[in-house]
């Protein structure tokens, strides 16, 4: 059995990025988010372009009623593959949900279980990118997000600092849980400033043997990257105190 992991963290943060390089490189077996309300990106050779949309449809209850029937049994098999790495994405608030206790305290008691833990230093672009989403703007290139499609959202300030007061106290949370596990800790910044050197520790830090020196990125980025087109009330967050740093800096 190869090195098994776990890839944590925030919505927004680049895990979706990681994901998709990872799985792209040959050795790696790298699952989507296995504990959402849906099973997404399990790996087992479907190709959902080739199949109708009655065949996917069929696979996703079928993988969802394996994972609620025995969802520590369902991790399990996943992580059971015959690749040098293999593992999955779990955001914090899956991770923090009772309903996944049983299949978090497994992962925490399998000391040989590898986590990278990504996090993103710029708070304030994690959140707006959020607010983009959840508006239906862009995305990622793999989920059909273009970069000429402009959206602009109103930040509430004080609900800004509301969300990331509580998403330091998850990650506060997420962090006890890991336990004494073996922890690479990733920013976002450094994933998209050089994702073929950040992939490139990840591997060493999964014990992949070879991997290719020339690591390109599984997705692009999309949307707007000066905040002012994006945000409509950017003068009000570059004036408040929370905001005036961040709002200028990547």
């Amino acid at each position: 059995m190869g090195t098994r992991f776990v890839i944590v963290g925030a919505p927004r943060t680049g895990s979706t990025l990681l994901v998709r390089t990872l799985d792209s490189l040959h050795g790696i077996c790298c699952h989507g988010e296995l504990l959402a309300d849906a099973v997404r990106g399990y790996q087992d050779g479907f190709d959902p372009e080739a199949a109708t949309a009655e065949e996917r449809g069929a696979r996703a209850a079928r993988l969802l009623q394996q994972r609620d029937h025995n969802a520590v049994g369902f991790i399990c098999t996943a992580l059971d593959a015959p690749h040098e790495a293999t593992g999955f994405k779990a955001l914090y608030g899956n991770l923090l949900n009772p309903r996944w206790r049983d299949v978090v305290n497994m992962l925490s008691a399998e000391k040989d279980i590898h986590f990278i833990h990504l996090k993103r230093r710029n708070t304030l672009r994690r959140y707006i990118s959020e607010k983009i989403l959840q508006a239906g703007g862009p995305n990622h290139s793999g989920a059909g997000g273009r970069s000429d499609n402009r959206m602009r959202v109103h930040i509430d300030i004080d609900a800004y600092q509301r969300e990331t007061e509580a998403a330091a106290a998850e990650e506060q949370s997420v962090t006890a849980l890991l336990g004494d596990n073996a922890v690479l800790q990733l920013t976002y910044e450094q994933l998209a400033a050089n994702t073929a050197a950040t992939v490139a520790d990840v591997c060493q830090f999964l014990r992949v043997g070879t991997f290719p020196t020339d690591i390109a990125p599984a997705l692009n980025k999309v949307g707007a990257a000066d905040l002012s087109e994006s945000v409509s009330n950017f003068n009000e967050l570059l004036a408040h105190p929370a905001t005036s740093d961040l709002v200028v800096s990547d």
